[in-house]
């Protein structure tokens, strides 16, 4: 039992500490005040999102300008790209755009398709 509840508080934590890195993110970039070490970090970030982590911000609304913070995280990914195309990596932004496609697809709603016998 103790360790359910333990894994639930890690969950909650790691939830909030990926919450706060988007935040921080937008605040980086938006200031316009960040060194190539900051983008790397973000880009990182990003490209390394999972459908786990995709689903778990598609399910928590951390942010009430968004309905969900999975709309967050696609303005951030937007806003990494601009950065990116600044600085001519166009490979690193294609695997964001490849990663906003996914995130894109989370949010669409599944359809079950029923065949009638």
């Amino acid at each position: 039992m103790s360790i359910n509840i333990q894994l639930i508080s890690f969950g909650i934590f790691i939830s909030m500490m990926s919450i706060n890195f988007l935040l921080q993110s937008l605040r980086i970039i938006h200031d316009g005040n960040y060194d190539d070490n900051e983008i790397k970090i973000i880009y990182d970030y990003l490209k390394n999102l999972d459908n786990v982590s995709l689903n778990n911000y598609l399910e928590s609304c951390s942010v009430l300008q968004y309905n969900n913070d999975l709309e967050f995280c696609i303005e951030i990914i937007d806003k990494t790209i601009k950065v990116l195309e600044i600085k001519e990596e166009y490979e690193k932004c294609q695997i964001l755009l490849n990663k906003k496609e996914d995130a894109i697809n989370a949010m669409k709603p599944k359809i079950i398709k029923y065949e009638c016998i």
